[in-house]
């Protein structure tokens, strides 16, 4: 387990470590107040659900308040926590819920709005919807409430300038702990303060790459692909490049990378000092032992041509070995080749020259981890991810085909719009022909027809009410920043 508190030593938690425990400062250390945190809680989907649940055995941690448009939703989520039907009440007005919450129980509440003024210190913002997470984070930060943003699809288009408005307010703003960015930035910052030189960060894919040598397919979730007549377990002997090339050419029936990867990604790269290699980064298909060997640079017979960079992995194993779908990773050179020769005898990854290592969090716990966001911000002060995150870039989204005037561009539950592609881009300042972020184009419809191959740009797009309070954000962001 890694520390992401790399500032114990400074004033915030002078107050809340004895001077007994300051030399064995740990996680109980760290969150021992007696203060109980009231959390309110929109939007019930997996991730909130999941935290919901797990914030009924959390010491220190109170839900007084869920909210989620959808009421029966909001309602079958807390009975699944393990709530009791007595100790809930739907509420329609701020005083209803400030008398319910006095009496112990949870309000359950359909606008968010109501949620802003109730004796709560941190929300979790978990909605999943771009303009929603955005007007909920802005009006929670006016309200003197820290932020733990789950919805990264606000997070990679506005997350600096909600961040920045949160310092200002004084209260704190922070992606959430059990989703990729806040772990993987995490994993970077413990890694920086020892010193290690990073090759390569990011994440595996959500669903990993199953395969069955005997009937010679490939299972990622209910897809299946076949092999027949192929090695796709050995690289054999080729370089890292050729093997890679030809697990995706036999493989490309199934999906190699998502929408929320590149948004994960982006949000990691606007918080820490690294970049991407690719617009849709290389996703090699590898097993856990040849990352090492692959996630480098070419003349170190790696896939990446810069190093220092953020990137993602789809994990190949068979059914008996470990899952690292969702989990995190960094690699490391290894100037003190004595050591990590040690290490490796004890079996752990490094490099078949002993050049480089990995060092992985082959899980993500979504809800269930969330809590350590939430007392970090409210009894440390202190973000979990980057401190002081930089709209350095985007994800655009270029059509695929020729998508018609008039068309919606819905978003679909896997983050997907039909007829469009995700890619990396630099950030640009709004302008009718710049790219449009990826997410600020969802739920939008178009202007005028697209020809295949364009980027969409924000001349593009005829945006909706509904996102008005991101793109307000984003425009407050670009003069803020210099962009």
């Amino acid at each position: 387990m890694y520390s992401k508190f790399n500032t114990v030593s400074e004033a915030p938690c002078q107050e809340l470590i004895s001077e007994r425990d300051k030399k064995a400062v740990n996680y109980k250390n760290l969150f021992k107040s007696t203060d109980v945190t009231n959390v309110g809680l929109i939007g019930t989907g997996a991730f909130g659900r999941s935290f919901l649940a797990q914030s009924r055995w959390t010491p220190g941690i109170r839900v007084p308040v869920v909210c989620d448009q959808d009421l029966e939703t909001a309602g079958k989520a807390c009975l699944q926590a393990g709530l009791a039907t007595e100790d809930l009440k739907v509420c329609h007005t701020e005083s209803e819920a400030n008398d319910l919450i006095a009496s112990g129980k949870t309000a359950v509440v359909s606008d968010a709005r109501l949620l802003m003024n109730l004796p709560i210190e941190v929300v979790v913002e978990a909605s999943g919807i771009p303009g929603a997470g955005a007007l909920h984070g802005h009006a929670a930060i006016e309200n003197g409430k820290h932020v733990v943003m789950v919805t990264k699809e606000t997070d990679c288009v506005v997350g600096p300038i909600l961040n920045r408005l949160a310092q200002n307010a004084g209260v704190v703003y922070t992606p959430a702990d059990g989703d990729q960015p806040s772990l993987l930035i995490g994993l970077i910052s413990w890694a920086e303060i020892l010193g290690f030189e990073i090759v390569c960060a990011g994440k595996a894919g959500e669903l990993d790459f199953v395969c069955d040598p005997d009937s010679k397919t490939v299972a990622r979730g209910s897809q299946t692909a076949s092999f027949c007549g192929e090695d796709l377990w050995e690289l054999n002997g080729n370089s890292a490049e050729q093997g890679i090339s030809r697990r995706r050419r036999v493989l490309e029936s199934l999906p190699q990378f998502s929408v929320a990867d590149l948004c994960e990604m982006a949000i990691v790269i606007n918080s820490t000092a690294y970049d991407y290699d690719a617009p849709r980064m290389h996703a090699p298909i590898a097993r856990i032992i040849e990352m090492p060997e692959i996630l480098c640079g070419r003349a170190d017979g790696g896939i990446l041509q810069n190093e220092g960079v953020i990137d993602m992995v789809n994990c190949l194993r068979r059914s008996d070995e470990i899952s690292f779908a969702g989990g995190v990773f960094i690699i490391i050179k290894c100037p003190e080749r004595e050591t990590w020769q040690f290490l490796k005898n004890k079996g752990h990854l490094v490099s078949r020259a002993g050049s480089r290592a990995m060092i992985f969090r082959p899980y993500h716990l979504l809800g269930a981890e969330t809590a350590t966001s939430v007392l970090t911000a409210n009894h440390l002060k202190l973000p979990t991810g980057g401190s002081d995150p930089n709209p350095r870039v985007d994800v655009g989204a270029r059509a695929i085909r020729t998508l018609q005037q008039g068309q919606r561009l819905t978003l679909k539950p896997d983050h997907s719009i039909a007829g469009v592609l995700p890619e990396m881009l630099p950030a640009k300042k709004m302008a009718p022909d710049s790219p449009i972020p990826y997410y600020m184009a969802a739920g939008n419809s178009l202007k005028h027809t697209v020809e295949k191959g364009r980027l969409l740009t924000y001349g593009m797009i005829e945006h909706a009410p509904l996102s008005s309070c991101l793109w307000k954000l984003r425009r407050e962001q670009e003069e803020l920043f210099g962009m």
